[in-house]
């Protein structure tokens, strides 16, 4: 459903700029020197935006900015009862094999493990990964546990230094449930074509907690049940059919006749990349034989959606917007 999606996504890897990083209490741990004053930062190379890297889960990366973040600067840091401290952590990569959350899907979960091999070596558990749209540099936020007192003493930029490697690891499981969620939604757009239905896309809500896409229109109300039959019996059919998803990154021309051949239902300037000015592209993802801008993550084929039992939901018309709700069988 990348029709409602950000143009977040698309190709930040060639824009680059330069800030400036003051310390702050904030930003030390006792005893021990911060960053320098002056980083140079970089968009952050998203690798799942490739078909290949779409299912690649791990990646190796150098780390940017690594940043302690602490509640009240006043306080020590917190200790749980064997004596683990536990440190909330920002971390800006070269690169990543994390999805950012937004365009509709929720973050990828994991970990950054530093590439180490000694006591030194710490893991950062990632629980959200955001993306600043005017500079496309991603921040994985997560914590780190320091086991030790001697760790207490350890400074921001030692636990994860500036251009030190680090290993992204993703949480497959989670990838691939949100990964099914996002494909299914795309899915509902077919659905809708192979009905005969091709209104304007306005929004696409990928979460598991209720997903659903909506469309700007409307269905008369005396036809919506037979509508609703039609539309799930279609569904089915295109899982069934297992057609494979393909990814490319198109120029704006390209893009634009392949997704827009049947209706005028998506605007290109709106998934373009600031950085590209002279030869922008898009991201055109294909499920079910239907193309669309999109910057998130698919199965291979909407076979894959079998096994969970992902359908059409319901359907709900009000004030000009046509709501389609899906997800998976009541038994997940």
């Amino acid at each position: 459903m990348a029709g409602r999606e950000s143009p977040l996504f698309i190709r930040y890897d060639l824009l680059t700029f330069t800030c400036c990083v003051l310390p702050t209490k904030r930003d030390l741990l006792p005893h021990r020197k911060n960053y320098p004053s002056r980083v140079v930062m970089t968009a952050t190379e998203l690798i799942h935006l490739s078909y290949d890297g779409n299912f690649q889960l791990e990646t190796d990366a150098k780390v940017i900015l690594c940043k302690v973040i602490q509640s009240n600067q006043d306080e020590p840091l917190p200790s749980d009862v064997n004596d683990t401290t536990t440190l909330r952590v920002e971390l800006q990569l070269d690169r990543t094999s994390m999805h950012p959350q937004g365009g509709g899907q929720p973050t990828d979960l994991g970990v950054i493990k530093s590439n180490i091999e000694n006591d030194g070596a710490y893991t950062a558990n990632i629980d959200k990964v955001t993306i600043d749209r005017a500079s496309g540099i991603a921040t994985h936020s997560g914590s780190v546990a320091l086991s030790s007192s001697s760790d207490n003493n350890v400074a921001t930029n030692e636990l994860f230094p500036p251009n030190s490697s680090v290993k992204v690891t993703v949480d497959s499981a989670n990838r691939q449930v949100l990964s099914e969620c996002h494909t299914a939604g795309h899915v509902v757009d077919a659905a809708m074509a192979r009905c005969d239905k091709l209104l304007p896309p306005t929004k696409g809500y990928h979460f598991l907690d209720g997903p659903y896409v909506e469309y700007k229109g409307s269905i008369d109300i005396k036809d919506r049940e037979e509508f609703l039959s039609r539309l799930k019996e279609a569904y089915q059919q295109l899982i069934n059919e297992d057609i494979h998803t393909q990814i490319q990154t198109l120029p704006v021309d390209e893009a634009e006749e392949l997704c827009n051949r049947l209706a005028q239902n998506f605007n290109m300037k709106d998934f373009t990349s600031p950085s590209e000015e002279e030869n922008p592209s898009v991201r055109v993802v294909t499920v079910a034989g239907w193309n669309c801008p999109c910057g998130g993550t698919h199965v291979k084929s909407t076979g894959v959606l079998k096994e969970r039992g992902w359908g059409v939901k319901g359907l709900r018309c009000k004030k000009g917007v046509v709501r389609v709700r899906y997800g998976p069988s009541e038994k997940e």
